[in-house]
């Protein structure tokens, strides 16, 4: 292989690396990645639309996900922003919950019109 093989693939190596950083940048910069709503309603609570003993059944709105709807079913209860060590083992309850009953099976996907129920705290 000659000198002006290698130089000629090397600057192939180098001209593919540019075009895939490129494409990554553009497509992060108009939106190719998913992020979480960032800008939630600090004031909605989830609506209560069931009562069965101290359960709730929360219908799901567009950007709400479980953690979300747990801190704020916890400031509810508390009557002040929960923290984060107070929300996490509360989630967790809220996740075994409606697992099994989630069209996608999968905490992390919840859909709009779907009905989560969120577990009496300290229960």
């Amino acid at each position: 292989m000659s000198l002006q093989t290698a130089y000629v693939a090397d600057m192939r190596c180098v001209l593919i690396r540019l075009i895939a950083t490129t494409a990554s940048v553009f497509g992060f910069l108009l939106g190719g990645v998913a992020w979480a709503d960032r800008s939630p309603d600090p004031t909605r609570l989830p609506v209560v639309i069931a009562s069965t003993g101290a359960d709730h059944s929360v219908i799901v709105e567009k950007g709400d996900h479980l953690w979300k709807m747990s801190g704020h079913h916890l400031q509810s209860v508390l009557g002040r922003p929960a923290t984060n060590t107070e929300i996490s083992p509360y989630w967790r309850r809220v996740v075994d919950t409606n697992r099994p009953n989630l069209r996608s099976g999968n905490p992390d996907l919840i859909y709009p019109g779907e009905v989560v129920t969120l577990p009496a705290v300290g229960g």
